[in-house]
């Protein structure tokens, strides 16, 4: 994944120089505004294969975007509560979220409701429209990797609560979750950034366990 990454950076860095240009010209508002505009677009591009990786890569794109912000003298927690600029992990984790509510509401392709199907039966402590993570099917060798692919985010969709998977649309249920993350970064917790990453951090945040 590190060519991956070295090609997206070596796309976004020049136009992050020349938009710290203009930072003389233009108000704050419209420096973050142009940065969701001219960068995000390129970021997320490659969200799905980013997944698989390593943290220590993938936080090479968080602090590309703290470095901006820092050069408009605004720290990330403020301009994600003020301005809904959330840092590039947050919203790609927000972003396959998203990809499984889809799913789950059937408008998507068939071919990714057959790749993802429910989980037929009852499941202890999941909603009622819990998707196969095929945990079955991975070897201990294997586990890093899947913790790092769309089944482990399957897992963390499973363990949702109910009220948030019966949101009907993709749009309105994304903006609960980044309301969820920003009341975190509201509190001052410092894993907001990580919201929706890690299955255990996940219960404990809507089940206190």
């Amino acid at each position: 994944m590190v060519p991956c990454l070295e090609a997206l950076l070596s796309k976004i860095r020049p136009k992050i120089r020349a938009l710290m240009r203009l930072k003389h010209l233009y108000p704050l508002a419209t420096m973050i505004s142009q940065y969701k505009c001219h960068i995000w677009g390129l970021k997320e591009y490659s969200t799905g294969a980013l997944l698989l990786a390593p943290p220590s890569q993938l936080v090479r794109l968080d602090n590309n975007q703290r470095w901006y912000l820092r050069e408009l003298g605004i720290t990330d927690t403020e301009a994600f509560v003020t301005y809904n600029f959330a840092p590039p992990s947050l919203r790609r984790s927000i972003g396959i979220f998203g990809f499984l509510h889809k799913r789950v509401l059937g408008i998507c392709h068939p071919g990714v409701r057959a790749a993802l199907p429910f989980w037929v039966g009852d499941v202890a402590g999941f909603h009622n429209k819990a998707l196969h993570p095929f945990t079955e099917q991975v070897h201990y060798c294997k586990r890093t990797l899947f913790d790092r692919s769309l089944y482990a985010y399957v897992l963390m969709y499973n363990r949702l609560p109910q009220e948030l998977v019966d949101i009907p649309t993709v749009k309105d249920f994304q903006t609960k979750l980044t309301h969820v993350a920003k009341q975190k970064a509201m509190r001052d917790q410092e894993d907001w950034r990580s919201s929706f990453q890690h299955l255990s951090d996940l219960v404990r945040m809507f089940y206190g366990l």
